[in-house]
């Protein structure tokens, strides 16, 4: 391994924190000379930031954990659901850096602390996070539908859920229908909710998720809820001033995207699926949306009493 590529795996490894610049010679054992030439060509090709840090010190990030935008670079935020192929048909076109969550909270956070420029994640947690921080702006419904509740063959008491998200949303709607009084049990990402699955009455969760386990007892939100409106698609404020125009541009590619077999292939190597599951969970989902209906979604949040929607919402 090259000093490059030495130097680009500690920058991943220390991930959102970077590192003093000084720090990567002693580290790896690479001369300061050397380190600094190598610092100057990733720069230069927008791979890494330097951020100084004291008259002599920088820090450093490789660009998908910059701790701010950078000019010229996008990057694009999804969680493991299979709600997001026009989103990485778009992103792939631009050269977009793409990272992958476990849970809407972490994705959103990173949003608002400028750690990421755009993300897909749960309409809820955005407005939440949207009117108490007033620096994302929503832009696009990104898929509505797509999930529902897998149930165990235990007589569990309780419901395995994601916090502050669609799902949860959805299975306490769900249990109020229903005249459930189970409690619910939050876990950080899907494949650890599975794990404690028998040990559960049942999960909420989502596509591609609930299609691998069409084995179990099913049943969709949609049928019991009627269509409601899952991510959607939010930008920080501050990408926007330095990114505009490559932000249009992604907006322009994901309003004429597709999702089919390309996208689903793609989709799959990124989350980890199989892409038979992938395709075919894709039926679950209303990719073509009006997106005039978030406003009707908003309203039933309740959010209004917080603050402006308008100022967050840009729909176009």
């Amino acid at each position: 391994m090259n000093s490059e590529s030495r130097i680009l795996k500690l920058l991943r490894d220390v991930n959102s924190s970077g590192i003093l610049q000084s720090e990567i010679s002693r580290k790896l054992g690479i001369s300061k000379s050397t380190v600094s030439d190598v610092l100057a060509s990733l720069e230069e090709r927008r791979l890494i930031v330097r951020k100084k840090v004291s008259s002599r010190a920088y820090r450093v990030w490789c660009v998908e954990h910059s701790p701010e935008p950078v000019r010229g670079v996008l990057r694009v935020g999804i969680l493991k659901a299979s709600e997001y192929p026009k989103i990485i048909s778009a992103a792939r076109k631009l050269g977009a850096i793409i990272r992958v969550y476990d849970n809407s909270l972490s994705l959103t956070k990173d949003l608002v602390h400028e750690q990421i420029d755009v993300a897909a994640s749960p309409l809820v947690t955005q407005i939440f996070f949207g009117v108490l921080m007033k620096n994302i702006k929503i832009f696009r419904i990104v898929a509505m539908n797509g999930s529902g509740i897998a149930f165990a063959n235990s007589r569990g008491r309780v419901f395995g859920c994601s916090e502050f998200s669609t799902m949860e949303r959805n299975l306490r709607k769900y249990m109020r229908i229903k005249g459930l009084s189970e409690c619910i049990r939050y876990f950080s990402s899907p494949e650890k909710m599975l794990q404690s699955l028998n040990e559960l009455r049942g999960v909420a969760i989502w596509e591609p998720y609930l299609t691998y386990l069409s084995d179990k007892e099913v049943e969709r939100f949609e049928n019991v809820l009627g269509n409601f409106v899952c991510c959607t698609l939010a930008a920080n404020n501050r990408f926007l001033t330095i990114n505009w125009d490559i932000f249009e541009e992604f907006l322009e590619k994901l309003d004429r995207a597709s999702y089919g077999s390309e996208e689903a292939r793609f989709l799959a190597e990124l989350i980890g699926f199989d892409e038979k599951v992938i395709r075919k969970s894709f039926c679950n989902y209303i990719f073509d949306v009006d997106n005039e209906l978030i406003f009707k979604e908003v309203g039933e949040l309740g959010f209004e009493r917080f603050g402006s929607i308008s100022e967050i919402i840009c729909i176009n």
